[in-house]
Order: C-alpha cells, then sequence, then structure tokens
C-alpha cells in the first residue's frame, strides 16, 4: 500500500493521556495506603478500570503495586509479606487480605 504525502497519520492521544493518568493514581494510592486506605483501594480500583477501558496492559511495574482480590496498594513489610520460594524461583506475595501471587524471578531481577 502506498501512502500519499498529503495523507496524515493521526494518532489517538488517548491511550498516552490514560497510561499517564494511571500511573498518576496508582502513585497517589501508594501514598494514601498508610493514611486513608479506602480512598487508596478506590484509586488502584479507578486506575484498573481506566486501563480496561484503553486496553492498556498493565505492565511488571504495575503488577506489582497492588492487589487483584482487594485493590489495595501493596507496601513491603506493612500490608504484604513477600517470600522467595527457591525451588520454583517464584516470589509469593501475601496480601493482608489473604490472597497470594507468585512473580517470577531471576538473579538478575530481583529488586527491592
Amino acid at each position: 500500500m502506498i501512502f500519499m504525502a498529503s495523507e496524515k497519520i493521526r494518532l489517538d492521544p488517548m491511550p498516552v493521556i490514560a497510561a499517564r493518568r494511571v500511573d498518576t493514581l496508582l502513585s497517589l494510592a501508594k501514598r494514601e495506603v498508610r493514611t486513608d486506605e479506602k480512598l487508596a483501594q478506590k484509586y488502584v480500583k479507578l486506575a484498573c478500570v481506566l486501563a480496561a477501558r484503553h486496553r492498556l496492559p498493565m505492565k511488571k511495574e504495575r503488577k506489582h503495586l497492588f492487589c487483584k482480590a482487594c485493590y489495595r496498594p501493596w507496601i513491603i513489610g506493612y500490608n504484604v509479606k513477600v517470600r522467595l520460594d527457591s525451588k520454583t524461583k517464584r516470589a509469593i506475595y501475601t496480601c493482608a487480605c489473604g490472597k497470594k501471587r507468585a512473580f517470577p524471578y531471576s538473579a538478575n531481577s530481583i529488586r527491592d
């Protein structure tokens, strides 16, 4: 297919705006989790709805920020416990609500 010089490809700005908004909501949730947990959960839920509406993929950095069951932002040592399983090479996150999630890790990707 040959494009003419006069044709312009318009990029939809909504996914870019939505991605920025999701990041903003998740950072607000992390800041508010110690003072107002319900508000923090609301921010995370709004971020998830916004990402789903605009079909934004949840990157690895975003997935490790909250519980999918209760939408509680995770702060390690405050409302989530992390255990490393050396047999399966997985980090097991246990939320305060009781839900467990496992994420694979390697020696190069261990983060604090």
